[in-house]
């Protein structure tokens, strides 16, 4: 079944590469896209297919409070994730300090390296990222623990995934007073 998921899922227009692992230690399901790809797009269709073979199933699936925000306030720093061949490069700065990250290309190791970039630029501890994931109707939540604190931002993946990452990032670490990505603990 592995095989035929990773063949049917790089058949979807968008999909660069797909590695399929359900059964080793980092299990799950790798997809890199193309550059000029439509992610919304590519990522209703990956979730239909996934549904269709069984992988994802109701335990899988996660619920957020809707509406999701559609507009973050200005969470002071910018932000630049740019694809690697082998993950991603992940940039934070604010006026007087930058600081960039090379980390895998896996939703955890990117939300957090934007994390630790973030907190090394405005001088605050790092929290450790526990949890990513993507909602059926196109909602990001990130968790961050920080100690024994658990907080959470979410986002809408409409306006595409570094503003989403940045709005969630930004709500799991309380860098945003958006009423839309308060900061909740878990």
């Amino acid at each position: 079944m592995t095989s035929n998921l990773a063949s049917r899922l790089e058949d979807i227009p968008g999909v660069a590469s797909v590695v399929v692992d359900l059964e080793g230690f980092g299990r799950g399901i790798d997809v890199r896209l193309e550059p000029d790809a439509d992610e919304a797009v590519v990522m209703e269709r990956l979730r239909a297919l996934l549904a269709a073979y069984g992988v994802r199933n109701d335990r899988d699936q996660v619920r957020l409070p809707e509406p999701a925000p559609k507009v973050a306030r200005d969470p002071g720093v910018s932000v630049s994730i740019t694809p690697l061949k082998s993950g991603a490069r992940i940039e934070v700065s604010t006026r007087s300090v930058k600081s960039f990250r090379i980390v895998a290309a896996t939703p955890t190791a990117i939300a957090q390296g934007l994390a630790d970039a973030w907190c090394q630029v405005v001088g605050r501890v790092p929290v450790e990222i526990v949890a990513v994931s993507v909602g059926d109707e196109g909602s990001l939540r990130v968790a961050a623990l920080d100690g024994d604190r658990e907080t959470e931002g979410l986002a809408d993946v409409s306006g595409g995934w570094v503003a989403a990452l940045t709005e969630a990032v930004a709500g799991a670490l309380g860098a945003t007073e958006n009423p839309g990505l308060e900061q909740a603990a878990i």
